[in-house]
C-alpha cells in the first residue's frame, strides 16, 4: 500500500484545512493509501506547541509591530532569513528524522513552514529520497514558506509565483488549486439560504476571521449592520467563546446579526454569502476563493494578513478595508454597482477553472499516472 505523509501543525486550523484537503485528494487518487500526519510543534519537543501558538497570538493581538518587525526583517536581509530557515531546520529536521524513516512514506506533503524548513534539512543530509512538496496556504509566500531543495512549492495564485521565487529563486514553483475540501465549491446561493435559514433577498456578509477569532471582529459586525439595511452579517467565532458572548447582545438589539460558533457548515455559509469578510487571507480566503465568492479584508493583522490582503487585492480577488467606514464604503459599492462584485466573483471562479485540480498538483510531484503505483 502507498504511504503518504502530511507534515502540518496545529496553529489555528488553517495549516490543518490544507493537509486535510491533500488527504482527500491523495484518497481520489490511490484509494488504498496510507495516509499519516505529523505535527511539526509536537515533533519539535514537549511544549512547543503551545509556546508558539501563545506567541503567534500574543503578537498579533498585543505587540503586532514586532511581528511585523519580524516579517520584514525577514523579506529585508537575506542573511537573517537564511540562518532562522536553517536553525529552525535543524532543530525540526533532526526530530523529524527517524519519524519518517519509521513510516518511509513513498511522498511527503507539507503545510506548514516550519515542518518544510526541518524536511529541507533531511534532503540536504540526503535523509529524504522521496518525492516531497509544499503547499503554501496562504496567499502570499514568505521567505520561510519556500525551500529549494524541496522538489515543488505550490502557491495559490500567478500573482504569487514571483514574491515566492523572489524568497528562493532556484525553488521550483507552481499554482496549486485552492488547497481546500470538495464541499468548497461554487453551487446554488438561494438553496443554502434556504437551508440555513437565511433572507433570500438580503446581501449576506460572512465575517470569518479562523478558528481563533481574533481581530477587530466586533467592530466589523458593528460596521457591516450600520453600512445597509439590506446587510445581513453572519458572524463566526470559531472557538472564540469570549468573542460569541460579546456579541450576543448586539445580535439581541439587532436581528440582522447572525452569530456562530464552531460550525462544521462554513461550507454552506460561504455558498450562501455575497462576501467573506476576514482580516488574514489564510485558509478562510482559499475557501472564498474556492466557492467564487469576493473577499472584504478588513484591518489586516500584522506580517502575513497585510501581505495577503495586497496580494489578493492585486488580483482583483479582494477589498482591502483599513477602517470601518471603508469596509461599509466597500459593502455599499457592492450593493449599488453589481458589476463591480459579478467581476470580482468572476476573477476568483475563473483563477479556480484555470488551475485544475489538488489531484493535478500531487500527479506533478510524483510524476506519476494515477493508475500506477507511487513506487
Amino acid at each position: 500500500m502507498n504511504r503518504v505523509l502530511v507534515v502540518s501543525a496545529a496553529m489555528g486550523e488553517g495549516h490543518n484545512a490544507t493537509g486535510r484537503a491533500l488527504e482527500d485528494a491523495v484518497h481520489r487518487l490511490w484509494p488504498d493509501a496510507d495516509v499519516a500526519w505529523l505535527d511539526t510543534l509536537d515533533v519539535m519537543g514537549s511544549g512547543v506547541g503551545p509556546l508558539f501558538r501563545w506567541i503567534y497570538v500574543s503578537n498579533v493581538q498585543r505587540t503586532p509591530w514586532l511581528y511585523e518587525y519580524f516579517y520584514r526583517s525577514l523579506w529585508r536581509h537575506r542573511w537573517f532569513a537564511t540562518a532562522s530557515k536553517r536553525f529552525v531546520g535543524a532543530w525540526c529536521g533532526r526530530r523529524l528524522a527517524g519519524r519518517v524513516e519509521d513510516y518511509a512514506p513513498d511522498l511527503v506533503l507539507s503545510t506548514y513552514p516550519l515542518g518544510s524548513a526541518g524536511l529541507e534539512w533531511l534532503r540536504r543530509h540526503d535523509r529524504l529520497p522521496m518525492p516531497t512538496g509544499a503547499w503554501i496556504s496562504d496567499f502570499a509566500p514568505h521567505p520561510f514558506w519556500v525551500y529549494g531543495s524541496l522538489d515543488l512549492t505550490f502557491v495559490m495564485h500567478e500573482q504569487a509565483v514571483p514574491p515566492a521565487l523572489a524568497c528562493v529563486p532556484e525553488s521550483t514553483v507552481e499554482v496549486s488549486a485552492p488547497p481546500v475540501r470538495a464541499t468548497f465549491r461554487p453551487g446554488d446561493r438561494d438553496t443554502a439560504r434556504e437551508r440555513l435559514g437565511l433572507p433570500p433577498g438580503a446581501f449576506v456578509a460572512l465575517v470569518s476571521c479562523g478558528s481563533l477569532g481574533f481581530g477587530d471582529v466586533e467592530d466589523a459586525a458593528r460596521a457591516l449592520l450600520a453600512a445597509h439595511p439590506e446587510v445581513v452579517p453572519v458572524v463566526v467565532c470559531g472557538r472564540n467563546t469570549a468573542l460569541q458572548r460579546r456579541l450576543a447582545p448586539l445580535a439581541e438589539a439587532d436581528p440582522r446579526l447572525r452569530v456562530l460558533g464552531w460550525t462544521d457548515e462554513m461550507p454552506a455559509y460561504t455558498i450562501a454569502s455575497d462576501v467573506v469578510v476576514t482580516n488574514a487571507g489564510g485558509a478562510t480566503g482559499l475557501e472564498a476563493l474556492a466557492c467564487g465568492r469576493p473577499v472584504l479584508m478588513h484591518r489586516p493583522i500584522a506580517a502575513h494578513g497585510r501581505a495577503n490582503a495586497e496580494l489578493m487585492a492585486d488580483a482583483g480577488l479582494a477589498i482591502v478595508c483599513e477602517t470601518d467606514a471603508e469596509l461599509g464604503d466597500a459593502v455599499r459599492t457592492l450593493i449599488t454597482e453589481p458589476q463591480r462584485w459579478k467581476a470580482m466573483a468572476e476573477a476568483a471562479t475563473r483563477h479556480c477553472d484555470s488551475t485544475g485540480t489538488l489531484e493535478d498538483g500531487l500527479l506533478a510531484l510524483t510524476g506519476v499516472h494515477p493508475a500506477r503505483e507511487l513506487r
